[in-house]
């Protein structure tokens, strides 16, 4: 028809201002945690006459201009798995590194107030007996710092036994939170699901879930995957723990072999779980090895300690 150039016009600037403001979307969002990229991806508009039996006699096809086909984010899925994989390890690392300060601290080695220095002043006090044992000064030297050296040990005991109470309070933590991102995970899922369904693209969806993944990524050893093309599933230790909007909850359970410290089981099952990464990995093998095998040296020295000077004495 006669506006037949008006029509075309107006479609290429109302595709063109889309494109600008996806452009605005992005430059907007450039410090927003987890967002992608987004494109505007524009195509010719069908053309008037489609081959048929009511077409026109005219060779060709009149072409009506341009229009948006979709708007898709700029992801690289290889490299995301890549991140949730080193994520995996930062988690790990970085538990451990914050836990085995805290650690080095309490025995606060080389300095003077360290379990050492109170052992090096002990014997002084027995040299110094040796040379005046008739003094009482010397005697009340010896009983002095040996109540010294053994509240210091205490001390260190306390200290360690805290360390581990709250590597304890950590991994109950850490479980509420897991918990909490499989819940919004598999809720993002069937948001998806329902948008994918009308044939949109639930872009900053996807952005949320893969952004909650990652984080996941940092309590343990996280795998994703797709099952029928369609359904997101994530693994944890090689077991699914959310397929679409359905999620395995972990859960905590007392052990009385372990001193009354928990141990993370499936809910609803006595089946243990066992990390090959991430910060559960390390708070476990923090507590129940590094933490209580300080603890079991500490113990081990004290009594032989004692039992040697009581021997000589």
């Amino acid at each position: 028809s006669t506006f037949t150039g008006i029509e075309i016009g107006k479609r290429s600037l109302i595709t063109h201002t889309q494109g600008l403001g996806t452009i605005g979307h992005n430059i907007s969002n450039a410090a927003v945690e987890g967002y992608s990229r987004q494109r505007v991806q524009m195509g010719a508009f069908p053309p008037l006459y489609f081959p048929g039996l009511n077409r026109e006699e005219t060779p060709g096809q009149i072409g009506q201009g341009v229009q948006v086909e979709r708007i898709e984010r700029i992801k690289d899925m290889i490299l995301e798995e890549r991140i949730v994989a080193e994520t995996n390890s930062l988690g790990y690392w970085e538990s451990r590194s914050d836990y085995i300060l805290m650690m080095e601290q309490v025995y606060n080695e080389p300095m003077e107030l360290s379990v050492r220095g109170f052992m090096d002043r002990f014997w002084e006090s027995w040299q110094e007996l040796s040379l005046h044992p008739n003094e009482m000064a010397s005697r009340k030297a010896v009983l002095e710092r040996g109540q010294s050296l053994m509240d210091k040990i205490h001390d260190t005991y306390a200290k360690l036994k805290g360390i581990r109470d709250m590597i304890e309070e950590d991994i109950q933590g850490s479980v509420r939170q897991v918990n909490n991102l499989l819940r919004n995970i598999a809720s993002l899922n069937e948001e998806i699901e329902k948008v994918e369904a009308l044939g949109d693209n639930p872009n900053e969806m996807l952005d949320r879930r893969d952004l909650l993944v990652q984080e996941l990524s940092v309590y343990a050893d996280v795998t994703i995957g797709q099952k029928d093309e369609d359904e997101f599933v994530v693994y944890i230790g090689g077991y699914h723990v959310v397929q679409g909007r359905l999620f395995e909850p972990l859960a905590v359970q007392q052990n009385p072999d372990n001193e009354g410290y928990s141990r993370v089981i499936w809910e609803g099952t006595e089946d243990d779980i066992f990390f090959r990464g991430g910060k559960l990995a390390a708070l476990l093998e923090l507590r129940d090895a590094d933490a209580r095998g300080e603890i079991q040296k500490l113990d081990l020295m004290t009594a032989n300690f004692i039992d040697l000077v009581n021997e000589l004495h």
